[in-house]
């Protein structure tokens, strides 16, 4: 493997804001672009130096130059170019969620494990931040004792602008919506953090209905959801609420909260970390965590969020597995992983639609 890992992005949106300016810092190239709009592929290319251009993401996955196809398309994509990416013998990296269903991201599975050679992961980069990996240490070393319940937010206010347009997000069939988009990455983190989840209850709701189809002109129905509050059961015994909101005025932002029998846990929305031992309690006195995260102070740090600082340290960790001839990530969400997030996405809307819970 070259040691100047070469990167074609499929999918010129998240890709252009933030994946790509993020995997140069982490020390990977950007080698090729493909986009349904080539124009939007083209101001990418000519933004960031990308020498190889693509309207068809098939020619992307043909071309030699590119070593790691990154997925950053539309969720109803997601499958067939996996599927085609790791049969032409690239390592993949799929943005979240995983597919459209269960059935889907099994296909990708299959997939993966026919490549073991392969690099196979879902982008939940959320999981190399350093504050969450210190949440992640700090629970097996039972800072809180026992785990009694977690609360996970994320909540912006995109969705309340009627002058957002009907495009992808707003169609389930394309795997639109908040469910999804943000509640991927909190479903992922809750299993990555605390252990397996044995059931849930979910509500799902769409806050505007109706948005203008700037194809057409007209009003549109909105399949997708903009807001979804999970009800988790651990198999350890914990609880925990996941609230995941496109329709939530104020700064975007995502906190973790974690009480246990002898300590709490606290990460607030701007990636501070807290905690909490029993003695303080009563007073509710939280006293900050010293968290070590280098990358934070990057000037061309991409949006400035967690994301793309994950974004970075998810592209460290790639470019040191694969340039040692690795192929295996231990903090990389895996197709496996990718699989369970999306049999829970699945059991949400089963849930919503049932009003029930559901065990799977």
């Amino acid at each position: 493997m070259s040691k100047n890992l070469r990167v074609g992005f499929i999918g010129s949106g998240w890709a252009e804001r933030v994946q790509i300016p993020a995997f140069k810092i982490g020390g990977l190239h950007a080698q090729a672009i493909a986009s349904g709009r080539v124009e939007n592929a083209e101001r990418a290319a000519s933004q960031h130096a990308i020498p190889e251009v693509y309207a068809d993401w098939r020619d992307l996955v043909a071309s030699e130059a590119v070593d790691i196809v990154s997925i950053t398309t539309p969720p109803n994509l997601h499958a067939e170019i996996a599927v085609t990416a790791l049969q032409a013998g690239k390592h993949v990296i799929c943005e979240k969620p995983t597919a459209l269903n269960a059935a889907e991201a099994e296909k990708m599975l299959a997939a993966a494990q026919a490549a073991p050679n392969q690099l196979a992961i879902v982008d939940h980069e959320l999981r190399f931040t350093p504050q969450r990996q210190a949440i992640r240490r700090l629970f097996r070393q039972h800072y809180v004792g026992r785990g009694l319940w977690v609360e996970l937010t994320w909540r912006y206010p995109a969705r309340l602008d009627p002058a957002q347009p009907w495009n992808w997000w707003s169609d389930v069939e394309q795997g639109g919506g908040a469910l999804g988009a943000i509640g991927s990455h909190l479903l992922d983190l809750s299993r990555w953090l605390f252990g397996h989840i044995e059931m849930l209850s979910a509500q799902l709701k769409t806050g505007l209905v109706y948005r203008n189809d700037p194809g057409t002109g007209d009003e549109r129905l909105v399949t997708a959801d903009d807001h979804a509050h999970i009800a988790l059961r651990f198999t350890n015994g914990m609880d925990g609420a996941i609230t995941a909101s496109a329709i939530s005025p104020g700064a975007p932002g995502m906190t973790v909260t974690l009480y246990g029998t002898e300590g709490a846990l606290r990460l607030d929305e701007a990636d501070r970390l807290w905690g909490m031992k029993a003695a303080a309690f009563a007073a509710g006195e939280w006293t900050e965590i010293d968290v070590d995260d280098p990358v934070k102070a990057n000037s061309e740090l991409p949006a400035g969020t967690s994301f793309a600082r994950g974004s970075v340290y998810l592209a460290q960790a790639i470019a040191r597995t694969l340039g040692s001839g690795e192929h295996w990530i231990a903090d990389a969400a895996s197709f496996y992983d990718g699989l369970k997030a999306q049999q829970m996405i699945d059991a949400a809307r089963r849930s919503h639609a049932e009003q029930a819970w559901v065990r799977f």
